[in-house]
């Protein structure tokens, strides 16, 4: 199973010229990880296409919730929105079982 993590850098502050050049260089740091860890994590959940449904369904998740997160921007992480979707279907499942 694949773990999905981000990982954000934040270095001292600092004043004048040396803040603001450790600013930049965080900046575009933070944005090269960014992009890395969102494209590993589209990877995943491309990987995620390769089960078939009852595996899916195992795991909370169904093929239409991957085709949805997996047409967000490439610069958005679709895991998260992945997760938030698997909750709710979690939670109208355990509603539904209460009522019956």
């Amino acid at each position: 199973m694949t773990t999905i993590k981000t990982t954000t850098v934040k270095l001292p502050a600092a004043t004048g010229f040396a803040a603001t050049m450790t600013q930049t260089i965080t900046r575009a740091f933070n944005m090269v990880v960014k992009f890395f860890v969102v494209r590993r994590n589209r990877a995943a959940i491309l990987h995620l296409g390769d089960l078939d449904d009852h595996m899916l369904k195992d795991i909370g998740v169904s093929r239409s919730d991957l085709h949805a997160v997996l047409g967000y921007s490439y610069l958005d992480d679709p895991s998260s929105a992945l997760g938030e979707l698997a909750d709710a279907r979690i939670r109208q499942q355990a509603s539904q079982s209460i009522s019956l």
